[in-house]
Order: C-alpha cells, then sequence, then structure tokens
C-alpha cells in the first residue's frame, strides 16, 4: 500500500472520526504494512531505529494503541505472552 492509499484507508475506513496521523504515526503504520509478517512492538521498534532515529517505544505502544482502537491495526495475542500487530488492509 502506498502513502496515499495509507492514509485514503487510515481517514476513510476508521471506526472514529477524525483520525489524527502525525508523521511518526504515520511512519509506524507504515513499518507494520511493510513488515512480512506480524510483529512485536518491540520488534517493530528495533526496526524502526535502523531508519529513523526519532521514535520511542512509549510512541510506537501509544501509535500501535490508536491504531488498534480505530481498526486500522489487528493485535494477535496468540501465544498470550507477546502481543503482535498487523495492518488490516494491505
Amino acid at each position: 500500500m502506498n502513502r496515499n492509499s495509507m492514509i485514503s484507508f487510515v481517514q476513510s475506513d476508521s471506526k472514529r472520526e477524525p483520525v489524527h496521523l502525525t508523521q511518526q504515526r504515520e511512519a509506524v503504520l507504515s513499518f507494520v504494512n511493510q513488515a512480512k509478517s506480524p510483529a512485536t512492538a518491540i520488534e517493530i521498534y528495533i526496526g524502526m531505529r535502523a531508519t529513523t532515529k526519532r521514535i520511542s517505544l512509549s510512541t510506537v505502544y501509544c501509535s500501535l494503541k490508536y491504531f488498534v482502537k480505530n481498526g486500522i491495526v489487528r493485535e494477535l495475542n496468540e501465544d498470550h505472552t507477546s502481543k503482535r500487530y498487523e495492518c488490516i488492509a494491505k
């Protein structure tokens, strides 16, 4: 999903209106969307730190919580130890 279609999806298919997509939230969503498999918040943070120096683990957690609440990202808890996240629409 490219940037424009991702933003359109977030704005049109969210459960709540309006969705505020900051640069950091957009970066988290982009990383989750491009991941080959569902990832944990720590994996997302480590992966993003390789390219985006201006992100904290707290920002990743808050962004994921925000996206789950608004129906943009799905939270998976298969092993009951760590939550994994995936984009609902790819």
